[in-house]
């Protein structure tokens, strides 16, 4: 029984970061070279039950190569220490039980998304997480196998330091990227990304955006809301018709429907 405190520890810890990173979408803005990659803001939309429908476009490129890998890519790596751990609290784990702890983390990490307003449910996603899952279920077979080779076990060993080296590298980059951004003053809060939509009517503790998708959607803001421009933190006074913003909501447990962030993209001239 004590065998299986520390991994459930882990797989706790780890579902944490997964509703951080899948469901809240709480990273900074990727910068590589010149694009800018943000995944915050209300995502909203039609569902996706039709599998295949969305993998399919970015397998073949139609949306280009590097968004391609981080969404396939970054859905199936998210998942494999999940498929790794659970072995380890629930022994004697066979593979059609695995596959339905698979599906069914994936399923509620898209189903929590969709009530919380951050995000649209898709098959698609569940399939990738699923994957991603399964990847770790059989990896930890394989490195089970190989830890009973005293040679394996020592290059099993050198690789896993490598790879938490490597995560505790990235973390720190994380960490440092946010503090940037919070002391950064005169940059463009939305970072060249254009926002979520602009601004199209103000009324009081209200105002209603026209998304990129074309569609309008009414932002509540109440006292929790934190507003910010190039110039750092400012009143909701301050808001006016025309803005871009990159908006966050369903975070607050307060007011689902009001904005935990608002940023006011510098407009460029």
């Amino acid at each position: 029984m004590r065998t299986r405190i520390i991994p459930a520890i882990l797989v706790v810890f780890y579902c944490a970061i997964l509703i951080k990173v899948l469901v809240l979408k709480d990273l900074p803005l990727i910068r590589i070279g010149q694009l800018m990659l943000s995944f915050g803001g209300t995502h909203e939309g039609p569902p996706n039950f039709i599998p295949f429908k969305t993998i399919l476009p970015y397998l073949f490129g139609s949306k280009g190569w590097l968004i391609a890998v981080i969404n396939l890519i970054g859905n199936i790596i998210l998942l494999v220490p999940f498929g790794f751990l659970l072995p380890l609290i629930i022994r004697n784990m066979g593979w059609k039980q695995a596959l339905l702890w698979a599906f069914g983390s994936g399923t509620v990490i898209e189903l929590m998304q969709v009530f919380m307003h951050v995000g649209i449910f898709d098959i698609d996603d569940i399939i990738l997480n699923a994957l991603g899952s399964m990847i770790g279920f059989w990896s930890l077979h394989l490195f089970t196998r190989l830890m009973q080779s005293p040679v394996w076990r020592n290059f099993t060993i050198g690789i896993l330091v490598i790879i938490l080296g490597g995560a505790v590298i990235c973390l720190s980059v994380l960490m440092n990227t946010r503090e940037e951004e919070k002391g950064e003053k005169g940059v463009d809060p939305c970072r060249g990304s254009g926002g979520t939509g602009a601004i199209v009517a103000i009324a009081e503790h209200v105002i209603t955006i026209e998304r990129n998708d074309s569609k309008q959607e009414v932002i509540r803001i109440i006292d929790k809301t934190m507003i910010r421009s190039s110039d750092g933190a400012i009143a909701e006074t301050a808001l006016k018709i025309g803005d871009r913003v990159t908006v966050v909501v369903g975070l607050l447990k307060e007011d689902s429907q009001a904005a935990s962030l608002i940023l006011v993209c510098t407009s460029k001239e």
